[in-house]
């Protein structure tokens, strides 16, 4: 079970950091339009200035990579 754990955590923090990353990119460079989902998601941020948007999250993709640290991190 504590393989389980670790398994699912990780695919969990790599879906985020793709997530934000791709978030960030696409709020300078508008690539694509969001779907009707993500839209719902990121409009109720919309009203928050483009830099501090992207700010948090860049915060949220240096969270998940050290706590991505922390999980290959060898125990003592």
């Amino acid at each position: 079970m504590k393989i389980f754990n670790r398994v699912v955590v990780i695919i969990v923090l790599f879906k985020i950091i793709l997530f934000s990353i791709i978030a960030v990119v696409n709020k300078f460079a508008n690539l694509f339009f969001w779907t009707d989902v993500s839209n719902k998601i990121i409009n109720s941020i919309a009203g928050i200035n483009i830099y501090i948007t992207a700010a948090i999250l860049l915060l949220v993709v240096a969270g998940c990579i050290v706590l991505l640290v922390f999980e290959f991190r060898k125990k003592e």
